[in-house]
């Protein structure tokens, strides 16, 4: 699907760029980075090698790690840290600056002198429970000079902007020509932005607003991954592990699109509270219906297709509706497009 989610909060298992059984050698490979770029598959390694810096930065790790290795009395409990580390570098996805950022904080720790987690000049993650709804906020620079870059989106929709703010205390203000005002205001290990000016003021589409509460990237990436229940789709686990079984691989899928929703009618009167969801900006492609009574469920799903054409899937556990759409559905995917095709699912 074309919905995007927050790299931060994707729980999907990366490969290790090093395997359990290189953590003792890590052995350098021609080029910048510690290992051979021209055998780079996951996006994380593909990102680290087309960066200059943060290849710089995989290297200088190379070395840190053999060090820190050879001198410690705890090797097992080196590796686990390690190990640790790799889970969030690789969350980081293809992000430049979260990878840069990752790098950083574990050589500080191998060196012995960790970076303060709350400090100023890193990427933080905005707070949000929604898998379409998310924005970063990076700072560099030396405090009190810093300057910043902010984007957020919502749905398929965008919005970026940068300055140059001076600290006082721990608040900064942020003012443009166009009448853009951003207040940023750290406490602890959170940075809140206040947008003054208004929508669309700051370079936001529409929908998209930089106001919220930004976190670490340790403590966003701890976060639980969204689901079903928690995005107020399904009432309960067991509900949730249903559509999980019945879904498959489209569970994720489904995810994406719980963006915008809405109340529909159960036109077949099964009794079934019944959902219909569309991702701002990608309303045609990005869609979905849910109707549960219990654990009992129907859903229609927009998919693309190998074609790269919209088309629905049909999913019910239900065995007397297993051959045929509910009404509800049928009318809810003609409003979309009647000639859309329709799988139904087995």
């Amino acid at each position: 699907m074309l919905g995007r989610s927050p790299k931060w909060l994707r729980k999907f298992p990366l490969p290790y760029l090093i395997g359990i059984a290189a953590l003792a050698t890590f052995p350098l490979a021609c080029g910048a980075a510690s290992f051979d770029c021209t055998k780079a598959a996951t996006g994380t390694e593909k990102a680290i090698c087309s960066n200059p810096e943060v290849s710089r930065l995989d290297s200088e790790l190379a070395t840190a790690w053999r060090g820190a290795l050879a001198g410690s009395h705890d090797a097992k409990a080196l590796k686990a840290g390690q190990l640790t580390w790799l889970h969030e570098r690789n969350a980081c996805g293809e992000d430049a600056s979260c990878l840069s950022d990752r790098y950083r904080e574990r050589l500080a720790v191998l060196a012995g002198a960790p970076l303060a987690p709350n400090r100023w000049d890193q990427t933080w993650m905005l707070d949000t429970d929604s898998p379409s709804v998310g924005g970063t906020l990076t700072f560099t620079g030396t405090p009190p000079r810093l300057h910043f870059s902010i984007s957020g989106y919502n749905g398929g929709h965008l919005g970026d902007n940068e300055g140059d703010v001076v600290l006082q205390g721990e608040t900064a203000v942020y003012r443009d020509s166009d009448g853009c005002k951003l207040t940023f205001k750290r406490e602890h290990d959170s940075i809140a932005v206040t947008e003054d000016s208004g929508p669309l003021t700051c370079g936001e589409a529409m929908g998209v607003s930089f106001d919220g509460k930004y976190l670490t990237f340790a403590a966003a990436n701890a976060k639980p991954s969204p689901d079903l229940v928690s995005l107020n789709v399904l009432d309960n686990r067991s509900e949730n592990d249903a559509a999980r079984a019945l879904l498959g691989a489209d569970y994720d899928t489904l995810l994406s699109t719980i963006n915008v929703g809405g109340d529909v009618d159960d036109l077949d009167r099964l009794g079934a509270k019944v959902q219909s969801f569309f991702v701002r900006g990608l309303a045609t492609s990005n869609a979905a219906i849910v109707m549960h009574r219990g654990n009992a469920l129907w859903i229609g799903l927009l998919v693309i297709d190998a074609k790269n054409d919209v088309r629905m899937r049909y999913y019910t556990n239900v065995p007397e509706w297993k051959k045929r759409v509910p009404k509800t559905i049928l009318a809810w995917r003609d409003q979309i497009d009647p000639k859309l095709p329709t799988d139904i699912m087995r």
